[in-house]
């Protein structure tokens, strides 16, 4: 059984890994580079400090190694084991269950690390969301996520947002795979690029559910290309793969090699020739075809994966274009001048110096990428707004730009014809996103309308670090109803409980009392900065107070300032918006209220609050239907059951009677099971917008102000999804494939063509 040294501390745990896939590590070219060894946080079961992992189990994930397809569960992994600890996991096998599990597990917890070592916090899977009445839905925390290695019998792998789960498959090689010999098993579980990319599409919904959506083109094209992009940087943290690598291609990473591709064995296994993603170019035939840039690519890309490709070849390349600016001096000392290589291998010296300057470049590029996701909309992304995420992201944190980082991805995309919509001139500058009182300018506000803005703001100092005073001073001076104080009280009651649960885990307290210290008097400090230092759930809870509190903040702005902020209020005729009953405008939802810690060049850090607000709006296909709608409101309808349908207020006959949807009977009518809310012009989709506030932590000044491009009141928008959704063609979808654009986003990453052989 493993235990704590004398001082309490534990060391990383390390195990074993596959570097990429068995069909490829298996050959003999790379049979140096086929495993690993990877070091992960150690984790104890958060239940019982004394007993053993099962499955294994941890604070962030746990593996369920059940095969529906068999009705089989698997002996799970003791990774506490003597021998198991000894020799840093189970050995590397395609016939050992427990193998499998160890793979998942190791790879989904250093992709986890990753993100929160780029993001300044924990990670925390998106929450789960149950209805306790016809319109009343409750969320849940959700503390692990639930991997399977051997969920499918199919050639798939998928996140189900609805499980919070990753689903692997495994498959036989078909007639023509140039992997795996035909006929024997294909199991995705041992694909690092395919572990890596299914745990982050559960990070990023994680951050942003919304993202499922399909809103835009761009949107579940984001989500796979940004997944594609995290597997593929990973690669460059394992020094012997990155070496091997730069040691074949003699240091020019434009050549055909393994860190610009994914999912090599899924890919030939089942007959496509190469890898199912290449970054640099395509397999024809045996040979290779590097793919130049396309300024007219995304025109040309039909569904989120072909659309996602684009993307991930723009970020590819830009790391291309900052690891020759990096290594450039290396070339002409190791050539004399000239910066041309004589023919032969190159010296193992300048191998490992040109590994490590590419090591740094990906990471680098990764680390931005990554913190990028901080800097986008909450709702209808756009490639050119993750441009502008990106620039912005690395601008704030460092200025200077002194290697041109930001140069080589707006030259990089622009080649690839990625830009922000409707912006003339692609520059540094003109991509910053704007600061409030940038906003204010461009709105035609002068200075000094713009400092009651700020004043507003500063508010939140106080109420930020003293939440428990916040809400006693909102329910005395009565500036919210008291439900809404109700309401506050019930979280903070959560987050009191929440707090006590991790006092009594890290005493190590088995009797179940209390942890000594008492929490009555509530929390008057600033709970977001405790981020890294208290238990997830904890964070979670203090989120949702905070969303609240910072809501009820929100209420007491003017007008012209929420409108500056995005927002749609006052009067006008839409109907399809929901009416906050409290402020009597378009409700507003404040998504997220998050913290980010960064640490800049000369190690200081910046820290800022990340607040996220939603508008929605109910959308319809047919622009008649929505326009009447939009001016008297969804009809008033009752049940003739002579008819068979149901009636409008003249008399009309609006929803066919089907008697095979009978599902449920209230006061005495028969209502269609698809349609119980409303029985006719049941919304198609809902149209979403709202905006990002990126706050500094220390001044509470509002340092980017992140819009979509229209209010959730301004009908081109909606328009603008409606025809989006109604070109969107259903695509094929596999591990890295992404859904059709108007599907169930529960569904968004499950497998809807089951023919893989066809695309």
């Amino acid at each position: 059984m493993a235990s704590k040294n004398e001082t309490g501390f534990m060391p990383p745990r390390r195990l074993r890994v596959l570097a990429f896939d068995p069909g490829t590590g298996n050959k003999f070219l790379n049979r140096s580079i086929r495993e690993v060894t990877i070091t992960i946080p150690w984790e104890f079961d958060p239940s019982d400090p004394n007993s053993a992992f099962w499955g294994p189990r941890g604070e962030y994930v746990e593996v369920i190694d059940y095969d529906p397809a068999s009705g089989a569960f698997y002996e799970p992994i003791d990774l506490n084991e003597k021998s198991v600890l000894l020799n840093e996991g189970v050995a590397p096998s395609e016939e050992d269950p427990r193998f499998h599990q160890q793979m998942v597990y190791a790879v989904a917890m250093e992709t986890i690390a990753i993100f929160e070592q780029a993001l300044g916090r924990r990670v925390l899977w998106a929450p789960r969301w149950e209805k306790t009445g016809q319109r009343n839905w409750q969320d849940t925390y959700v503390q692990r996520l639930r991997i399977y290695p051997h969920a499918l019998r199919e050639a798939n792998a998928f996140y189900d947002p609805r499980k919070k789960a990753l689903l692997f498959g495994y498959f036989t090689a078909g007639p023509e795979s140039r992997a795996a010999p035909p006929g024997t098993t294909v199991f995705t579980c041992l694909s690092h690029d395919i572990v890596v990319h299914e745990t982050v599409h559960a990070i990023l919904d994680g951050m942003h559910p919304r993202f499922a959506e399909a809103s835009t083109p761009d949107m579940l094209a984001l989500h796979e290309a940004f997944a594609d992009i995290v597997a593929m940087f990973q690669q460059f943290s394992h020094p012997q793969v990155l070496e091997d690598q730069i040691a074949r291609t003699r240091g020019d990473l434009d050549q055909q090699s393994l860190l610009g591709e994914l999912a090599q064995e899924f890919g030939e296994a089942i007959g496509r020739g190469g890898a199912l993603r290449s970054a640099l170019g395509r397999m024809d035939g045996d040979t290779w075809v590097p793919t130049p840039p396309d300024v007219l690519a995304l025109t040309k890309a039909k569904g989120p994966h072909a659309r996602g490709a684009v993307l991930v070849a723009a970020v590819f390349r830009a790391f291309l274009t900052i690891y020759k600016s990096r290594t450039s001096d290396l070339f002409r000392i190791a050539s004399g001048g000239s910066g041309i290589l004589r023919d032969g291998a190159i010296d193992p010296d300048l191998v490992k110096r040109l590994a490590k300057e590419a090591a740094m470049s990906a990471n680098h590029v990764l680390q931005i990428c990554i913190r990028a996701m901080d800097y986008v909309p909450p709702v209808a992304v756009t490639f050119g707004d993750y441009l502008r995420a990106i620039i912005t992201a690395d601008h704030d944190l460092f200025p200077d730009d002194e290697k041109g980082y930001r140069r080589a991805f707006i030259e990089a995309f622009t080649a690839w014809g990625i830009r922000p919509a409707g912006m003339p001139v692609v520059t540094e500058a003109a991509l910053l996103w704007p600061s409030l009182a940038e906003a204010a300018a461009d709105a035609g506000y002068k200075e000094a309308h713009a400092i009651p803005f700020q004043a507003k703001l500063n508010d939140m100092v106080y109420w930020a670090a003293r939440p428990s005073e916040a809400i006693e001073t909102l329910a005395r001076n009565e500036l919210i109803p008291q439900s809404s104080v109700d309401g506050l009280h019930a979280d903070m009651e959560r987050v009191r409980q929440a707090f006590l649960e991790t006092m009594n885990r890290r005493a190590d307290r088995s009797d179940g009392e209390p942890a000594n210290g008492s929490t009555e008097a509530g929390f008057n400090i600033n709970l977001l900065e405790m981020d890294l230092n208290v238990d997830r759930k904890f964070i979670y809870e203090v989120r949702k107070l905070y969303s609240h509190l910072f809501w009820a903040i929100l209420s007491r702005w003017p007008d012209n300032m929420l409108e500056l902020m995005g927002m749609a209020v006052g009067s006008f005729p839409q109907r399809t918006f929901t009416q906050s009953r409290i402020t009597g405008k378009p409700t507003i939802d404040v998504y997220s209220v998050r913290i980010a810690r960064r640490a800049g060049k000369r190690g200081q850090h910046e820290d800022e609050y990340v607040v996220e607000l939603i508008q929605s709006r109910d959308g319809y296909r047919d622009p008649e239907v929505q326009e009447m709608i939009d001016r008297d409101g969804k009809p008033q309808l009752t049940f003739d059951a002579e008819k068979r349908a149901y009636l409008d207020a003249d008399g009309n006959a609006v929803v066919d009677y089907d008697p095979e949807q009978h599902d449920r009977t209230r006061d005495g009518m028969t209502w269609p099971r698809e349609t119980i809310d409303d029985p006719a012009y049941h919304r198609d989709f809902r149209y979403r917008a709202g905006c990002t506030l990126l706050i500094d932590a220390r001044t509470f000044t509002i340092r980017r102000l992140i819009r979509t491009p229209f209010r959730a009141d301004d009908d081109r928008g909606l328009d603008q999804m409606r025809k989006h959704l109604s070109n969107s063609a259903r695509h094929a979808m596999n591990a890295f494939d992404g859904p059709d654009g108007v599907g169930d986003p529960n569904k968004a990453f499950a497998v809807m063509h089951r023919n893989i052989g066809k695309y």
